[in-house]
This record gives structure tokens, sequence and C-alpha cells, in this order.
């Protein structure tokens, strides 16, 4: 069965191209277009869409604000940001609106299709080609060294008193540790740090 996706995307020649380089897939059934936030919306909700194709930039919105609005009609549609701004700071900030892959406009149709194709099966997966690179600038940015150290503890299922023995801290110290992590990578428990760290790569499974 065809993924069906939506192209959004101000520029008309960029739209073009992908709906003739997607539907030559074969696979890929290219059901709707829109040059504005406001118009995704509208043909998002009426198409429903399995992935939508979104820039960043678009005249009424960002495309980053347009996910949840988005998500509220069609919650079940995977996003693939492809963007000229394949900038870190865009990359986490796609990945923190609920998108599930983040290419550059200079990305060929066959990397294209292949992103549409995964994300399709799973939406709440994330892909790009730079992660590795901004995950390593982020690690470095946002996480200390003792907090890289007891999150990977963590992802191995070590206690906090564990964590205290291993590292020759205090637990209160391990703790406070712990919660400055989880709120660095804005998740609420462990399991969520657990799950986030694995999916980002900042630890080895």
């Amino acid at each position: 069965m065809a993924t069906n996706v939506l192209i959004v995307d101000d520029h008309e020649l960029i739209r073009a191209g992908l709906r003739n380089g997607l539907q030559s897939t074969g696979d890929i059934d290219v059901v709707g277009e829109a040059a504005s936030g406001a118009e995704a919306i509208a043909v998002a909700t009426r198409v429903r869409p399995d992935v939508i194709v979104l820039d960043i930039q678009l005249p009424d919105i960002s495309g980053l604000e347009l996910i949840p609005q988005i998500q509220k009609e069609v919650p079940d549609a995977a996003f693939l940001m492809l963007t000229m701004y394949p900038e870190s700071a865009y990359l986490f900030r796609a990945l923190d609106c609920g998108a599930s892959a983040f290419l550059g406009k200079e990305s060929s149709i066959l990397e294209i299709a292949s992103a549409i194709r995964a994300i399709a099966v799973n939406p709440r997966s994330f892909t790009s080609p730079y992660l590795s690179h901004s995950l390593r600038e982020r690690d470095h940015e946002l996480l200390t060294q003792q907090e890289r150290r007891i999150l990977s503890l963590l992802v191995e299922g070590a206690t906090i008193k564990e964590i205290s023995e291993l590292l020759f801290i205090a637990q209160a110290t391990t703790k406070t540790h712990i919660n400055h992590t989880y709120a660095k990578m804005k998740v609420k428990n462990r399991a969520q740090a657990v799950a986030s760290a694995l999916r980002l790569g900042l630890v080895a499974p």
C-alpha cells in the first residue's frame, strides 16, 4: 500500500520537484500540497496523510510551530522537516516539536523517500543525517561529565545507592545530579530519561 504524503512549502518549484520525484518511486503517493501553514492545516485535515514533508520557513508561521497544530487534527501523521537550515538548534527544536525526520533540501529524492518510508512505519522515531554530529555538540553543552556518567548508569539500571557508591558521592548529591539531568533533558522520570538517552544516542544501549 502506498504511503500518502502532503508537501508543505511556499516555493512552487520545490513542491513540483518533490511531487514528481516522490511519485516516481511507485510506493509514495503525493495526495496534497500547501504553500502556507493555514493551507497545510486545511489540506491535512481533509486528506489525512501518513507523512507531511514540511519546510521550516513558511510565510505565515514557522513549520516547527505548525507541527502541534496539525497533530491536533491528524495525530497519527509523521513529519519530515525539509530545510535549508540544518543547524543543530533547528534540529533539536524539530525533535522537541514532534518531527520524525530532519533533512536538508540538498537531499536526494532517494534519501527523502527512504526517510518517508521509515517514519511512516514508526512516526515516533527520529532520523537525520545531522543527528550524530549535533548530538555530540548538544551532549557536550547540555550535560556535565558527571551527569553523563550518571545517565549511563541509569540506563544500566543502577539504583541511586549503587550510583552513589560507584561514583563515591552522597546519595543526596546523586539525586541532585539526576534532577538536573532530567531538567536539561526535559523529562520527568527515569523511564523517560532512559528512553530519550537511547533514542538520541546519548549513551550506548
